[in-house]
């Protein structure tokens, strides 16, 4: 089981699988928590939100913004 710690390199691969080095930067960059990314990650494939009141809602929507950036259409507005 991961712990509430910030993130290091092992845990994010633990809960996301390989990732490019931008991305894996500014997941660490963060400072979230392996709950936060894990939430994040959960939200990014359109999972029921399931939100502990310990997340902190900007660093999830944060960590969703920099999981989608491989998306066609992720920085539009509509």
């Amino acid at each position: 089981m991961l712990s509430s710690t910030a993130l290091d390199r092992r845990s994010v691969e633990e809960i996301m699988g390989r990732l490019d080095d931008l991305k894996l930067a500014e997941i660490l960059a963060s400072g979230a928590s392996p709950a936060e990314l894990q939430e994040a990650k959960r939200w990014s494939v359109g999972e029921k939100r399931t939100v502990p009141d310990s997340l902190r809602l900007s660093v999830v929507d944060h960590l969703c913004d920099v999981l989608r950036t491989d998306e066609p259409g992720w920085d539009e507005d509509g």
